[in-house]
This record gives C-alpha cells, sequence and structure tokens, in this order.
C-alpha cells in the first residue's frame, strides 16, 4: 500500500519566493501542498482548515511575528509540525521560534539543499535546524537573552533617542532606563550604546 503523501502549508508574503518553494515540494512524490497564505491570520486561518501534516512559515510576515503564528498553530494542534523558513540567523530570532513550538528553522539560503528532508524529518518527530543557526544558540545561553524592557528601552536608542527621551517614551525615569540599557549591555558583552545596539541586531533581538 502506498503511503500518503505529506500534505504542507506554505506560509510567506513574497509570491515569487513562495512558489519556489511550492515547486520544491511538489516536485517530490511525497509530498503535496494542501495551500498557501501570505499573513499571519490568514496563515491560522489556513492550518485549522486544512489540517497539514507541516507547516512553513516565514518569521517576517506583514501583520503577525512568525513566532505568534506558530504559537497560534501549536493552540489549534498541540501536535503541530512547524518549520520556520526565514533568513535571520540570530540566536534570539530562532529561540523566540523554537519556544514557541517549532521544530525546525531552517534558512532560506540553504532551501535547496535542505528543505524535502527538513520537512520529512520534522514529520517523524525530529528537531531540525540550520547548522549556522545551532552555532549561534550554542555560543549564547538562554541567559543572556535580554527582557522586554530591555528591548524596548534599545529600540529607543536605535531611534535615535537619548536615555530621557526613551524614559518619556516608556513612562520611565531616566535613571532606570539607563539601568535597563546598562543590564542589556552585560548580557550583550558590549562596551557601549552602538555596539549594544550592534549586537542585538544581529542577533534578532529587535526583529
Amino acid at each position: 500500500m502506498t503511503a500518503r503523501p505529506l500534505r504542507i502549508l506554505v506560509v510567506d508574503d513574497h509570491p515569487l519566493f513562495r512558489a519556489g518553494v511550492v515547486a520544491m515540494l511538489s516536485a517530490d512524490p511525497g509530498m503535496v501542498v494542501a495551500g498557501e497564505a501570505d499573513t499571519g491570520k490568514s496563515a491560522i486561518d489556513a492550518f485549522r482548515t486544512l489540517r497539514p501534516d507541516v507547516a512553513l512559515v516565514d518569521l517576517m510576515l506583514p501583520d503577525l511575528p512568525g513566532d505568534q503564528v506558530i504559537a497560534a498553530m501549536r493552540r489549534i494542534d498541540p501536535l503541530a509540525r512547524v518549520v520556520v523558513l526565514t533568513t535571520y540567523a540570530g540566536d534570539a530570532s530562532a529561540r523566540r521560534a523554537l519556544d514557541a513550538g517549532a521544530q525546525g528553522y531552517l534558512l532560506k539560503t540553504s532551501l535547496a539543499d535542505d528543505l524535502v528532508s527538513t520537512v520529512r524529518s520534522v514529520h517523524e518527530g525530529e528537531l531540525r535546524v540550520s547548522p549556522e543557526v545551532a552555532q549561534q544558540l550554542a555560543e549564547h545561553s538562554a541567559g543572556e537573552c535580554l527582557t522586554d524592557r530591555e528591548i524596548a528601552v534599545l529600540r529607543g536608542v536605535a531611534a535615535g533617542l537619548s536615555n530621557k527621551q526613551i524614559a518619556q517614551r516608556l513612562g520611565l525615569s531616566a535613571e532606570t532606563v539607563k539601568e535597563y540599557l546598562s543590564n542589556a549591555m552585560g548580557k550583550l558583552h558590549a562596551s557601549n550604546r552602538a555596539h549594544a545596539l550592534a549586537i542585538a541586531l544581529a542577533r534578532g533581538f529587535l526583529r
């Protein structure tokens, strides 16, 4: 008896990239694309309706962050299999997605080689993470993660605001903002504000 093809939901807001992913999956006789979505909300609705074997989800969608979409899918089906497709190798981005319930984290640069095997492995219950991302996760412990307040302060820094202006924006005292910034710099092993901002961007904290 022939095994039923895996049914895949593809979620990405770039039509050409999504078409390429669909073509790669459709070329494998063991897979069929059950549906496509280009926003977080439509992805959640499609997942609820189609109940695919595996969902492929981009982290950067126009209406919702990918980790929120993944979490919603897992609330619909706690056994949902989800693979992230992204350009971001930062450990903070990966940790958010994995904490939300993703079992795969695949960089778009490695799609041609790894897409089909990753989908199959995740469906079978394995965790698959691109080597570059796995290295980032290994280099940075969860204890180095920034709090929401620390991230908000760094967003203010990214906007070119002074500590006083950030304080006004967040409803805090300038001294408290300085403390959050100092804590963030310590966690990021940064020597100054600009260095902290560069590291936070590279690791995906500000996305």
